[in-house]
């Protein structure tokens, strides 16, 4: 054991060390009301990962995007029972084994000096600890990515087919957690190359990159070919590089966010509905259907003609980018980093903005320094070289994240070391003038990179307020939802989708006055917002102002057809004034726009069972329950077909179901009562469920009158 600690005494300090700092962060960052509520990326990715885990293992369409990171989270979902800390503590021990790599890349191609210092690092680097712990790729795409590289120096010069395999292997499946690794892999295969010119005969020189190339290949073509199998389409890995391509060089990107003229974005849209916005953008102006594959041709194709036409704005975007890329400020595209230290002291320690930003603004001018001074050892270290340079592309040419440049900061952490040990040396040998030239450069390369240009900077304090109001609202906390939206428009009061989304609280909570008027600004401020008036058809037809409610529906159609939910309201409206015609043609009509829509099949349920079409009901319930779990009052409208076609057990096993949804459910427990009281169970039965409703709801009077019939013997 002794033996043991001592050999792998620094791997065991910085394992410990990056776990610590991470569960430390971890416990304090639980009390932010969106670790148990993710959203955008994370929702994204936890959403596939929980259909994984119901059984949709393979997936109906080509993959949008590498599915490695969602099977992964499936997996470790699985075996902590869902248990988001727990998946949390999971990634960070998947990061800790990261630092590791971080150490022994130092050690083998620096120093163990640098190796240390490299590992104990990137063991407290914030930022990373920050995005570790989501639920993104970056916690897998690093450890992926530092195995590739280390296997890469382990192996050099090695020439065992076997072990290059492997190599390739990791690199393959680094590709189908993100894509964009395959730009580097022909500069691997150069780097190899080389380290085999040696070798006289031309086939064996050719044979280890050859290997290496094959192992890549296997888990690509692995996902290829389960796209075909699904799709009849041979998509390489997903189809989302096309519509990145064009969202990072189009009329209107600043680089930073999605932005392109063909899709009207707001703050609430989540990944699954702009995936479908971008599909109807792309089949609108193509005038036909489009597969996944073509879908992602047609935006690359778009991306490459604006490119074209547009040299200059080009050139210009992507110079603007790639100084996005290098400077200290971290643009967070998901939850605002620099917001989220409220919710930690421990990240308030690590990541911070003035005087510098803090940590990337002194590892990029640090990491710059290293790299000149090691240019002397480039053959050596050219796989750094190779890997930083080649990276960054990768990153520019679509959109510019704290996020996605987080690959290269292992490697500049490890020239950073080198550049301090260095300098260090140069003070102590008392060689002023070498040391006044490094430090020079880094004074210049420390200045213009911590500060802003253009459009970065800018912390978005209303976005902040706008997620934490949805994240009440998922919890059911409408007071605190309020609160945070008021908050919201405070800092940004135009915003259309926030004027709206404060008005459906006000609403569900019976202030249709208030609503109302948050609806009419909604309008006001964006007069082609179709969910507003949708929402303003409700106040009317809660006022029993029928006619306008239905002007309201209809307008809120004409700006936007794919509105199934104002086909819906239009539904309810008719059913509650007894037209079924018109119910059921409405109902059908948002059928069309969304045939995956679990409430829409209940709705026609709940409707056939009113018309006593009861085999037709039966269809519809056992549709809908296909694609999701019913609520309370759908296993009530369900149990309510058996209860009339005679089958009591059937109804009464529904209506427990209601119940056992919605324990408050007045209805469940009386139609329960109803059950028992009319196909000859014992009266204590009945007499139990209506005792119990009218505790619910005292004045409940049909469970009075019922009660009173059931113990007057009649």
């Amino acid at each position: 054991m002794k033996k043991f600690i001592k050999r792998y005494k620094w791997p065991l300090i910085i394992f410990s060390a990056a776990f610590l700092l991470r569960l430390i962060y971890l416990i304090q960052y639980r009390f932010n009301p969106m670790f148990n509520y993710p959203m955008v990326d994370e929702l994204w990715h936890l959403n596939w990962a929980n259909e994984i885990i119901g059984g949709d293992f393979w997936g109906k369409e080509a993959y949008f995007r590498g599915p490695l990171y969602p099977y992964l989270l499936a997996f470790m979902l699985l075996i902590t029972g869902k248990s988001i800390f727990m998946v949390r503590v999971l990634q960070i021990i998947l990061a800790s084994l990261s630092a590791i790599l971080v150490f022994s890349i130092g050690r083998k191609a620096f120093s163990e000096k640098i190796g240390i210092i490299s590992g104990l690092a990137y063991a407290a680097y914030g930022t990373i600890i920050f995005y570790e712990a989501m639920f993104l790729i970056p916690v897998l795409f690093i450890f992926l990515n530092l195995s590739a590289i280390y296997l890469l120096l382990k192996y050099k010069g090695d020439y065992n087919p076997k072990r290059w395999f492997l190599a390739g292997l990791v690199v393959g499946l680094s590709a189908i957690a993100r894509p964009n690794i395959l730009l580097l892999v022909p500069l691997f295969l150069i780097w190899i190359y080389i380290g085999f010119l040696h070798i006289r005969e031309i086939k064996k020189r050719l044979l280890i990159p050859f290997i290496y190339l094959i192992g890549i290949l296997i888990p690509v073509f692995s996902v290829t070919t389960r796209n075909l199998i699904i799709t009849g389409e041979p998509v390489l890995i997903s189809s989302q590089g096309g519509v990145n391509l064009y969202i990072g060089n189009n009329p209107d990107t600043e680089g930073l966010t999605m932005l392109m003229p063909e899709v009207k974005l707001n703050e609430a849209l989540p990944w699954d509905e702009f995936t479908m916005a971008t599909r109807e953008a792309a089949e609108k102006e193509a005038g036909h259907k489009l597969t996944a594959g073509e879908e992602s041709s047609f935006w690359t194709g778009k991306a490459m003609t604006f490119i074209r036409k547009n040299p200059g704005a080009f050139i210009a975007i992507t110079l603007k980018k790639t100084l996005y890329f290098v400077l200290g400020y971290e643009n967070s595209d998901q939850t605002d980093i620099y917001q989220s230290r409220a919710y930690s002291s421990l990240l308030s320690i690590l990541i911070w903005k003035k005087p510098i930003y803090f940590p990337f603004g002194l590892i990029l001018p640090l990491g710059l320094i290293g790299m000149i001074l090691c240019w002397p050892k480039r053959k050596e270290l050219a796989i750094f070289y190779i890997f930083i340079i080649g990276y960054i592309p990768t990153v520019v040419l679509f959109l510019v994240t704290a996020r996605h440049r987080l690959t290269i900061i292992p490697f500049l952490i490890m020239f950073a070391a080198f550049a301090v040990l260095a300098l260090w040396e140069y003070w102590k040998k008392k060689k002023w003038r070498t040391l006044a030239l490094y430090l020079s450069i880094f004074i210049a390369v420390l200045f213009v990179t911590n500060r802003t240009y253009f459009d970065i900077g800018f912390e978005n304090v209303f976005q902040t307020h706008f997620n934490l109001a949805l994240t009440y609202e998922r919890q059911g906390d409408l007071a605190s939802a309020e609160k945070e939206y008021r908050a919201a428009l405070e800092e940004y009061p135009y915003s259309a989708t926030t004027l709206n989304n404060l008005g459906n609280l006000l609403y569900r909570t019976g202030r249709y006055d208030e609503a109302s008027n948050y609806f009419q600004q909604a309008i006001r401020s964006e007069p082609d917002f179709a969910d507003a008036y949708n929402n303003l058809g409700l106040i009317y037809e809660e006022r029993g102002d029928l006619d306008n409610a239905l002007r309201y529906y209809q307008q809120a159609l004409t700006l936007d057809p794919k509105l199934f939910q104002a086909y819906i309201n239009m539904g309810d409206l008719y059913l509650g004034q007894n037209d079924y015609a018109g119910a059921e043609k409405m109902y059908n009509e948002a059928l069309k726009i969304a045939p995956d829509n679990k409430d829409i099949y209940f709705k026609l349920g709940g409707l056939y069972g009113r018309m006593k079409k009861f085999t037709e009901a039966e269809t519809m319930f056992r549709r809908g329950s296909e694609l999701g779990p019913p609520r309370s009052i759908d296993y009530v409208n369900w149990g309510n077909i058996y209860y009339a076609t005679r089958q009591p057990q059937a109804a009464l096993d529904l209506y427990h179901r209601a119940v056992g949804q919605d324990s408050t459910s007045t209805q469940a427990y009386f139609n329960m009562a109803l059950t028992f009281a009319n196909y000859d169970y014992p009266a204590d039965s009945a007499r139990f469920y209506l005792q119990k409703l009218l505790r619910i709801n005292p004045d409940f009077q049909p469970a009075r009158e019922l009660l009173q019939r059931i113990n007057s013997g009649r």
